[in-house]
């Protein structure tokens, strides 16, 4: 059991240390992308403008891309 936990730890490489964090990084970016929808949302309900559409979709299209890119890594890297 032991030896196998060893021999995991001692093959893992650099590139993939860093592969995990960048990982890491998007899902919290993905996870930020999810606040901003929901602030953007309610910023809509107490203001009235009327650039409430351009920004509602401009905030669909970042947390989209931010998925996209976590898709992206998970697949390249």
């Amino acid at each position: 059991m032991m030896e196998n936990l060893a021999n995991i730890l001692l093959g893992v490489t650099a590139f993939e240390v860093v592969k995990w964090f960048f990982v890491v990084g998007l899902v919290m970016y993905v996870a930020f992308g999810v606040v901003i929808v929901r602030q953007v949302g309610v910023m809509t309900e107490a203001v009235e403008d009327e650039f409430n559409g351009v920004i509602f979709i401009l905030v669909w299209a970042h947390l989209l891309l931010a998925v996209g890119l976590l898709i992206l890594a998970i697949v390249v890297l």
